[in-house]
């Protein structure tokens, strides 16, 4: 994950909790709203974030541990993980390993009755052999976008996230069938891949329609 980064959502610094490597995380005010109504809004976004990253740790997940949410200052302050964005990792000539454990631990994560909201390349972690563990290991971030839900839509539209993000920067790892035939191995999978072929049906119909 980059150290110091500002995206649509938040800006993310790197800090110290405690004498301990750590993430603090800001949200972005947004200037087109009244102040007392971003001021609302950026706090229960800010609380929702918290109570998913806590819901996932509950479960197991590879995730941040929560330090402080402060929701005056729009922050949250965690765990700084191990490793370096997927979308780097995928670039290596062994790039292409990572898919079927991608594929697994969004089925984890939907499995937990999660909905990530943005599961971009961006925002997964990947620490491999060169940093100690000769498997590798995935570790998913940012869940600012995220919601608590079992709706197989909403799977299926993080599904489709996923795979534009990787068709779109890694066209050359022919991603889908790895990550599909993970993701399928989740005895609970069915119902949201076939709502993600209806999804994909519906914009292959709209771009003929123009």
């Amino acid at each position: 994950m980059a150290l110091n980064y500002r995206g649509a959502e938040a800006i993310v610094t790197a800090c110290e909790w405690h004498g301990q490597p750590a993430i603090e995380k800001r949200r972005n005010p947004r200037s087109y709203r009244h102040p007392d109504l971003e001021v609302r809004l950026v706090a229960e976004r800010l609380r929702a974030e918290a109570r998913l990253l806590e819901r996932a740790n509950e479960a197991g997940l590879p995730v941040p541990s929560l330090y402080a949410v402060d929701p005056t200052t729009a922050t949250l302050v965690m765990t700084r993980l191990p490793g370096d964005q997927l979308e780097h990792a995928l670039r290596a000539p062994n790039g292409a390993a990572w898919l079927p454990l991608l594929g697994e631990l969004l089925a984890h994560i939907h499995a937990a009755g999660i909905i990530h909201g943005d599961p971009t390349t961006s925002n997964f972690i990947a620490r491999g052999a060169s940093d100690g563990d000769a498997l590798g290991h995935l570790s998913v971030i940012d869940f600012g976008l995220g919601v608590a839900s079992n709706d197989d839509e909403q799977r299926a539209t993080d599904l489709r996230v996923l795979l534009e993000s990787l068709e779109a920067h890694h066209p050359e790892l022919n991603a889908r069938e790895p990550l599909l035939a993970a993701y399928g191995e989740w005895n609970c999978s069915a119902d949201a891949l076939e709502r993600l072929a209806a999804l994909e049906q519906r914009g292959r119909y709209n771009l003929v329609r123009g």
